[in-house]
């Protein structure tokens, strides 16, 4: 009898230590691929510098979304239809080039649904501006500083 209670003591423990050794190779299993997928696109789209300012129509005034201290962007419609946002770096600025180099490394590198997505850089001498997904609902800023727009919970 004595034998039947430790065989019986066992099989509780060893039941919910395999099922959460399970669970968590499961949950490994299931992260996996996740990350492979945001390594897969590394390889981005490349975009010349005359197809950004042809899709923004030589980065025209009318096209300006919004200005900050590093540069201004811009929207943009690429020949395939999609709508992409422009950030140019003001070049006169000496912290430029760092920053530059920063939000590439950092923005790539980030997956999240409330950041937005970097599609390519574009650089050269003269020239360093990166490609974003457009947001259509327009700047943060807009909506937490102005009194015409407000958040609502959608």
């Amino acid at each position: 009898m004595l034998l039947l209670f430790h065989l019986l003591g066992i099989a509780l423990l060893f039941v919910p230590i395999t099922y959460v050794s399970v669970w968590i190779r499961y949950r490994r299993g299931k992260i996996a691929p996740q990350q492979a997928d945001s390594l897969s696109t590394v390889e981005r789209e490349r975009i010349l510098y005359y197809e950004l300012l042809q899709a923004t129509d030589a980065l025209r005034e009318s096209n300006l979304i919004g200005s900050g201290g590093f540069g201004s962007v811009y929207k943009g419609v690429l020949r395939s239809g999609t709508v992409i946002a422009v950030k140019v770096f003001n070049l006169q600025m000496e912290a430029t080039f760092k920053s530059f180099d920063t939000e590439c490394e950092v923005l790539h590198s980030l997956r999240h649904r409330n950041i937005v997505k970097v599609i390519t850089s574009c650089s050269n001498l003269d020239f360093k501006a990166l490609v974003l997904e457009n947001m259509p609902n327009g700047s943060l800023e807009k909506y937490l500083y102005s009194h015409n727009y407000f958040l609502d919970i959608r």
